[in-house]
């Protein structure tokens, strides 16, 4: 009598707890409103269930061969009309939760080998059904539901192996006796596609991984080119403070210069003329360009390295800037920051920075040389570094020279440094 009663305990948890995590699988939130609704998907299959023991006039194994259709199909319409989830989302979370029954049957299995006790067995079933449970539904659910509600593509490959369970699982335990039988065919059929799935998701996972790498790169180098271009406002600042402070300062050298002479004192009225235009000239920004902002960053860059002893040629061969004045900005700043860091620790002698840019046959020309202290490692005709954080100047390069449909090129010639970047033009 215990044992049917048990039976009966363990059958109908196993059909509540295989609804509930195929709900939260498919990403349901267990309010009161919705767990009203699980519940009712619940009764509806339970009465599904019993109509068709009754109707078969008892036989449990008729039940097992209609449960698909008697239970699975009713839950799976209900999970798409009640809570409007997708039939490929909910297919793979029915597939799924019925992987998740399956360690309840192995460890029933491996009790009833080693205890002659029914009840003892069907205690072990509804305990370690109830653990699974509790674990799928704490620990686990909130991942896949996240991974089931990615797109169809990737919910296929990671439904693959519990459908694929499914399929064998009913036809070699429930509409055949082959599992039974140790048919060794179907024994292997599912080492077989643990192995096969296993291979795709590799594949997918390292895809995956290598998109997220991806994004992670490219929003590295927004947040460089982000603060490359607060350091270019930062300049525009200086430089409009600056000579703000030129024509406060104006009136009163002006004031002066009118009483030394009064004074006929020329002498000083020079020295104040001299003193005034180092000045402006400091303070003045070099016309390299009609473009104020490759003007402000040569200038920024020229300042910096008459600091730090660096001799900065510069050699500007264009009117106008006529590509993407944001991109190509982030181009020079980091070639330019990645050759005043190459040769910090050079002899005062050997620091230089030479820059060529022209416009020649429909064509924008970018080159920067310069010496370095440490050879840099090449990996694949681009230079990489092994230190972390560093790296991003060279790549951000690349990554906004393709962004402009160009091509850079890095290359080393007598310890020195070359960059070339090669920028098709639009036609007007």
């Amino acid at each position: 009598m215990i044992d049917t009663v048990l039976f009966f305990v363990h059958h109908a948890l196993t059909l509540l707890w295989g609804v509930v995590w195929s709900a939260a699988f498919c990403g349901v939130r267990f309010t009161k409103r919705s767990f009203v609704g699980v519940l009712s998907i619940v009764v509806i299959c339970a009465i599904s269930q019993l109509s068709a023991l009754f109707f078969s006039g008892g036989v449990e194994s008729v039940v097992w061969k209609l449960y698909p259709v008697i239970v699975h199909l009713p839950l799976a319409i209900l999970l798409v009309v009640v809570f409007k989830k997708r039939i490929i989302t909910v297919v793979a979370s029915i597939s799924l939760a019925y992987l998740c029954c399956q360690p309840s049957k192995w460890f029933g299995l491996l009790t009833e080998a080693f205890v002659d006790n029914s009840t003892v067995v069907w205690f072990v079933k509804i305990m370690v059904a109830a653990i699974v449970s509790l674990v799928v539904i704490r620990y686990l659910a909130a991942y896949i539901s996240n991974i089931f509600s990615k797109d169809a593509r990737s919910v296929i490959i990671f439904s693959s192996l519990p459908l694929i369970y499914y399929v064998f699982d009913y036809i070699v335990g429930v509409y055949t006796d082959l599992w039974v039988s140790h048919y060794r065919l179907a024994a292997e059929f599912l080492s077989f596609s643990l192995c096969f799935f296993f291979m795709i998701f590799c594949v997918v996972y390292y895809k995956e991984h290598e998109k997220k790498l991806d994004a992670e790169h490219k929003e590295e180098i927004i947040r460089i080119a982000a603060q490359q271009q607060a350091k270019e406002i930062e300049t525009i600042k200086k430089s409009n403070l600056e000579t703000s402070l030129l024509r406060h300062d104006m009136r009163r050298i002006l004031s002066n210069l009118a009483l030394c002479i009064e004074q006929d004192d020329k002498q000083q009225a020079l020295k104040l003329i001299s003193g005034f235009t180092q000045q402006v000239e400091a303070a003045s920004l070099h016309r390299y360009c009609n473009n104020d902002t490759i003007n402000y960053i040569l200038t920024s860059f020229e300042s910096k390295c008459k600091k730090q002893d660096i001799d900065f040629n510069v050699a500007v061969e264009i009117d106008a800037l006529p590509v993407d004045e944001i991109m190509f900005s982030s181009i020079i700043l980091n070639a330019l920051d990645n050759a005043v860091n190459a040769q910090e620790k050079l002899p005062v002698a050997e620091r230089r920075i030479k820059l060529m840019l022209k416009h020649s046959d429909g064509k924008l020309l970018l080159s920067v040389k310069n010496p370095f202290q440490e050879k840099p490692i090449f990996i694949d005709g681009f230079p990489a570094s092994n230190r972390k954080g560093h790296g991003y100047g060279t790549q951000s390069i690349l990554y906004m020279t393709e962004r402009l449909g160009g091509k850079c090129r890095f290359t080393l010639q007598d310890n020195i440094f070359i960059l070339r970047v090669v920028l098709q033009v639009p036609q007007k």
